[in-house]
């Protein structure tokens, strides 16, 4: 407790009047202030967190598909460790060419029991057709979160037994989403089976070139793997991002690699 007892003295030239105080009165008080000041810096804090998730939930707007948007898959999971689920959506949109319905990914954050339109992307998701020979079945997709990241699978047929599988993951960090992962698997059934895997966050790119026997007399593809740091001037945004588009060549080699 800080005691009250000081002693005045009054200066009759100047009309001041100074409070004179011992050591320990003086110590009181220095303590007294830190402790009010640091309480209340304290307190700013607390009150600017709160009305900074509240501005954050008041500019986000009510989710709703566009008129005639067709809902292709949905998932949950917690994508900015707040411990509360978002939603993440795969629509057919209205809009369609040669290679299907173009498809939108739209990420939703769920406030006071409603679903708020987090983020919306146009590039990540193929054309609900856009699968090669994949016939009727349309374009094999997967959506997770896991880790707090979302993880997008799409596959490519090139043909009956040439086989493109891309995996993709995303997380939102630094007041955006990136690509910080990618997987690709270019397979030929009874031939090469080649995986390229990059983390974009370390700049590290694994190789792995195999290949499967199937006993038919075709000599079997060699197996090999490769390790490296690649020097990427940036970890890819979500937004323009189009899986499968991008060739890089290898260091030192004259092989490329994948995304």
């Amino acid at each position: 407790m800080l005691e009250v007892g000081f002693t005045t003295a009054y200066d009759d030239l100047s009309g001041r009047i100074t409070l004179i105080m011992n050591d320990e009165q003086k110590h009181q008080i220095m303590g007294a202030n830190v402790f009010f000041t640091s309480n209340f810096r304290v307190l700013l804090s607390i009150i600017l967190i709160v009305f900074a998730a509240k501005t954050s939930g008041q500019t986000l707007t009510d989710f709703k598909a566009p008129a005639g948007f067709k809902k292709v898959l949905e998932t949950h999971g917690d994508l900015d460790k707040d411990g509360v689920e978002e939603v993440a959506f795969a629509y057919n949109s209205t809009k369609k060419d040669s290679t299907g319905f173009k498809r939108v990914l739209y990420i939703c954050k769920t406030i006071n029991g409603s679903l708020k339109l987090w983020k919306q992307n146009t590039s990540v998701l193929w054309n609900s057709s856009d699968c090669g020979f994949c016939f009727e079945n349309g374009v094999t997709l997967a959506l997770k979160i896991k880790n707090n990241t979302l993880i997008v699978e799409q596959t490519y047929w090139h043909n009956s037994r040439h086989t493109s599988m891309f995996r993709n993951v995303f997380r939102y960090q630094n007041s955006d989403w990136f690509l910080i992962g990618s997987t690709y698997n270019d397979r030929y059934n009874c031939g090469f089976d080649h995986t390229y895997d990059i983390n974009f966050s370390t700049k590290n790119v694994h190789i792995d070139y195999d290949g499967e026997d199937c006993d038919d007399g075709t000599p079997q593809f060699p197996k090999s793997t490769k390790n490296f740091k690649y020097p990427f001037k940036a970890i890819p945004k979500m937004d323009g991002f189009i899986a499968g588009k991008v060739e890089l060549k290898i260091p030192n080699s004259k092989q490329y690699f994948y995304y």
